[in-house]
Order: structure tokens, then C-alpha cells, then sequence
């Protein structure tokens, strides 16, 4: 599947990869995907930018997601923010959730008649539908699904 990938598209995927590990993940996460696709370079980025959202930012959501998470199972915040995230030293594997993304993905490449699968693609794939824990992540930073998009639809639109 990944020799259709356009090299932003590789490059997003080994950024969540690399962002997965150094948190110390189990798996890849949709959540992992959009923040590596936070870099305004590509179209992606640019609607995530487009939606008032940058790494930073994401970055914090995941984070919070994920102390919340954890205390709704017993472990309290202060646990959780006194335990520095452990970097793995090997790869996490692909949730089945990030799976869903890329091959929702790679269905709106072929959707469009376009033989290479953008990061704009990547994007519309996390979002239809967006998993449970990404759905989390964007409602903590106060984004609908339906409205970054409808923003790459934009940016695909420009073909910028």
C-alpha cells in the first residue's frame, strides 16, 4: 500500500511513528497521524493550521486525553504527570484504528482518480469517521471533524 504514497505522505507516516515511540506508545494512533500532520508544508497541515490547531497545541490535547483516560481507570493525574513518558526502543505496531485511516485513505485517492495518496487524503481518512480516542483529542481542542474536513476539501480545491 505505501508505494502510493507521495513522499509527504511517507514522511507524515514516519513522523507518527516517531511521535508514537517517543511517548512510549504501544501502537500507532490516528491521534499520533494528526499530529505529524501538523507541519503547514502540505495541504493537510495547511487546514489543520486553517482550523486555529498547531502541533503544540495537539500535542497538549493528546496528552490531556491521555491523563484523563488513565484516571477514568483509577490512576490519578498527579501518577501520570510525575511519570516521565519512556521512549521505546523499538517500533510500536499499527493500531487497528490507524489502519481504518490509511486505508479510508488510500479509498479517497482512488475516489478522486489521483494515483498518488496525499497528505490531504491522509487527513480526510482519520477523519471518515474519526476514531474514539482522535474524536477525544478534538473535542478537547474545540474542532469538528465534519469542519477540518470540509477546510482540506478546501485546500484540495486550490490545489495549492
Amino acid at each position: 500500500m505505501f508505494e502510493r504514497f507521495a513522499w509527504e505522505s511517507r514522511n507524515a507516516v514516519t513522523r507518527a511513528l516517531d511521535v508514537a515511540r517517543r511517548l512510549g506508545a504501544e501502537q500507532v494512533e490516528p491521534e499520533h497521524l494528526l499530529l505529524a500532520l501538523a507541519e503547514p508544508s502540505h495541504r493537510a497541515g495547511r487546514a489543520i493550521a486553517e482550523a486555529g490547531l498547531d502541533a503544540g497545541e495537539i500535542a497538549t490535547a493528546i496528552e490531556r486525553d491521555l491523563v484523563a483516560t488513565l484516571e477514568a481507570v483509577g490512576v490519578p493525574a498527579s501518577v501520570v504527570e510525575s511519570t516521565p513518558a519512556v521512549p521505546r526502543a523499538d517500533d510500536p505496531g499499527f493500531s487497528l484504528a490507524i489502519k481504518h485511516a490509511l486505508q479510508q485513505a488510500l479509498r479517497e485517492a482512488v475516489a478522486r482518480g489521483q494515483r498518488r495518496l496525499g497528505t490531504e487524503h491522509l487527513l480526510l481518512g482519520l477523519l471518515d469517521p474519526p476514531a474514539a480516542g482522535l474524536g477525544r483529542v478534538l473535542a478537547r481542542l474545540d474542532v469538528e471533524p465534519w469542519r477540518l474536513a470540509a477546510l482540506v476539501q478546501v485546500e484540495m480545491a486550490t490545489r495549492r
